[in-house]
């Protein structure tokens, strides 16, 4: 093969990664916007057949869950903030998705941070989840965020019992820093600066 060629190539391959992160991203800025905008048909297909969404496993599964989980929802605003993708490949892929959400649940505005962590596969008409689990940071009403987001049961779903926050309480590089003692002479986050 020749240099040409080989550039060539290599190009070709640029093109493909850079077009999959693109249509990717893409994805996941419709994702938002079809589940606020109650677009069941549009979000049905976003998911792989046999895609699973939080446990919920098959396309019409996934659909019945979100039209019996926004059913409660007067509005909502779904915002992905960044992501990365992994192990791209010409038909699967995973990627991380860290995002916030706003709610209305039976008059009570809900403010949420979350992480995705998503499988995709490409599919006939593009790319598609094949899984995507929710990791969540916090889940609190409004008036409820100022002094509950330093709290370690902050996942507080109205008329639901407050559960542990799985981010990043529950990760085990953030487990690990907590053991590790402050060095003297570094001040302690909050602390005031001499």
């Amino acid at each position: 093969m020749s240099t040409t060629e080989t550039d060539l190539s290599s190009l070709a391959a640029l093109l493909r990664r850079v077009d999959t992160r693109q249509q990717l991203g893409e994805l996941i800025a419709r994702y938002g916007m079809a589940v606020d905008d109650r677009d069941f048909a549009a979000l049905a297909l976003m998911f792989a057949p046999d895609g699973e969404f939080n446990g919920v496993r098959g396309r019409d599964a996934i659909i019945a869950f979100y039209r019996a989980r926004t059913a409660g929802f007067t509005t909502s605003a779904h915002y992905a903030h960044g992501w990365h993708f992994d192990d791209i490949g010409d038909d699967t892929a995973r990627g991380v998705v860290n995002a916030h959400a706003e709610l209305c649940i039976d008059g009570r505005a809900v403010r949420i941070s979350l992480r995705y962590l998503d499988h995709y596969v490409r599919g006939d008409h593009g790319w598609m989840f094949a899984s995507r689990r929710i990791l969540f940071r916090y889940v609190l009403p409004f008036d409820e965020v100022a002094t509950g987001i330093g709290e370690p049961m902050r996942v507080r779903w109205p008329g639901q019992a407050p559960q542990q926050a799985d981010l990043p309480d529950r990760l085990q590089t953030y487990l690990d820093s907590r053991l590790v003692p402050v060095p003297a002479g570094v001040a302690p986050a909050g602390a005031r600066q001499p």
